[in-house]
C-alpha cells in the first residue's frame, strides 16, 4: 500500500518549540514543588497504600501525552494535508489476451502467457473506479468476465487463464467478442489486445473494424515477443494441432498500427519486462488525491486530552 505524502506548513513551528518548552519546564516544576509538599505532608508509609512505592519517582507519561497534545494541536492549525497519488484508468476497457500455443515460447519465465498474466494482475491492483472485462483467443474466442469493477474478480479470472486447444489466433474475432462485452457508458472504452501472432483465422481485420465503426472504441495492441530464437514447449494437449508457432519479429506489425491508427489507440511491440509495464501505463493517468485530516487530529486530540485527565484524577495526582 503506498504511503501518503504529507504537505504541511511550517508556519507555526517557533510557536510548537515555545509550547514545548513552556510544557516541559512546567511539568518538572510541578513535580518540583509536589515533592515538597510530600516531605511537609511526611507520612510516606499512607502515601505508598494510596499511591504505590514510586510516589516520588519522574512518570513521564503525563509529560508525553501533553506533548503529544500540543504537537497535534499545531497540526490542526497548520493546513495539515495527505496526499495521495493513485492510477486511474483513463477508459473503461477489456483486455483481450492471446492464448494460443505460441505463447507456450520461453523468452519470459516461466512462458509468455503467465508472464503477461504476472504484469497484467500488477496494472490491475493499480486501477481504482475502473470497469474491466477480459476475453481470451486461440483459434476462437470468448468472453471470459464481463465488465467489472471488482479488481479481485479480474485478478481471479486472469489467475485461471490456461492455454486452448483451438488453433490459430483470431484477433478479428477478439475483437468482435471484445467490443459486445462493453456496456453502455458515457466512459471512454478501450480494448488492450495482447498477442504474439498474426490473424489468420476468423474474421479478417477490415470486417473486425468496420463492427467497431460506430462504438468509439480505441485498440490498444501490444505485441509481445523476443528478438531472440525462443524455445517453445508446445503442452501435450496441444501437440495434435496444427498449432502456428509465432516468433518475434515475425508478428504482423503493420496490422497492430492499423488497428491503433483506425481507432484513435496506440500500438507497442514490447521486448522485455520494463516495456510491457510502460505500455500498460499509457493507458492510465496519476491522480491526486488530497486529505484534510484535521477531524481525525480533533478527535485525537480529544482522546489524550480525556486519557490525560483520567491519570490526574488516579496514582499520577495523589497530592491537591
Amino acid at each position: 500500500m503506498d504511503i501518503p505524502q504529507i504537505e504541511i506548513s511550517f508556519r507555526y513551528v517557533n510557536l510548537l518549540i515555545l509550547l514545548l518548552g513552556l510544557v516541559i519546564i512546567l511539568y518538572f516544576l510541578s513535580k518540583k514543588y509536589a515533592r515538597k509538599r510530600v516531605l511537609i505532608f511526611g507520612n510516606f508509609e499512607v502515601l505508598e497504600k494510596v499511591a504505590g512505592k514510586k510516589l516520588l519517582s519522574t512518570d513521564l507519561i503525563p509529560l508525553f501525552l501533553r506533548i503529544f497534545a500540543i504537537i497535534l494541536i499545531i497540526l490542526v492549525i497548520s493546513d495539515l494535508i495527505l496526499v495521495k497519488e493513485e492510477y486511474v484508468a483513463k477508459t473503461d476497457f477489456v483486455l483481450a489476451i492471446d492464448t494460443s500455443s505460441s505463447m507456450t515460447a520461453s523468452d519470459y519465465e516461466p512462458n509468455r502467457l503467465e508472464f503477461v498474466k504476472k504484469t497484467t494482475i500488477e496494472f490491475i491492483s493499480k486501477l481504482k473506479n475502473t470497469r474491466v472485462g477480459i476475453i481470451t483467443f486461440s483459434g476462437k474466442a470468448h468472453a471470459r468476465l464481463k465488465q467489472t469493477s471488482d479488481m479481485n474478480e479480474v485478478e481471479r479470472t486472469l489467475q485461471k487463464m490456461d492455454f486452448e486447444k483451438s488453433a490459430g489466433t483470431a484477433i478479428g474475432d477478439a475483437i468482435i467478442v471484445s467490443e459486445a462485452l462493453f456496456d453502455e457508458s458515457d466512459r471512454n472504452r478501450s480494448i488492450i489486445l495482447i498477442t504474439d501472432g498474426i490473424n489468420n483465422v476468423g474474421r479478417n481485420i477490415t470486417e473486425a473494424l468496420e463492427a467497431l465503426n460506430e462504438s468509439n472504441i480505441s485498440i490498444y495492441p501490444i505485441g509481445i515477443g523476443s528478438k531472440m530464437e525462443p524455445n517453445i514447449t508446445v503442452p501435450s494437449g496441444l501437440e495434435e494441432l496444427n498449432a502456428t508457432h509465432a516468433k518475434f519479429p515475425n508478428l504482423d506489425e503493420e496490422m497492430l498500427g492499423l488497428l491503433a491508427n483506425k481507432t484513435n489507440g496506440e500500438y507497442f511491440i514490447i521486448d522485455d519486462e520494463y516495456s510491457f509495464k510502460r505500455a500498460f501505463e499509457t493507458g492510465l493517468e496519476f491522480k491526486r488525491i488530497s486529505t484534510e485530516p484535521r477531524l481525525y487530529l480533533l478527535l485525537l486530540l480529544c482522546i489524550i486530552l480525556l486519557i490525560d485527565w483520567g491519570l490526574e484524577i488516579t496514582k499520577f495526582r495523589v497530592l491537591p
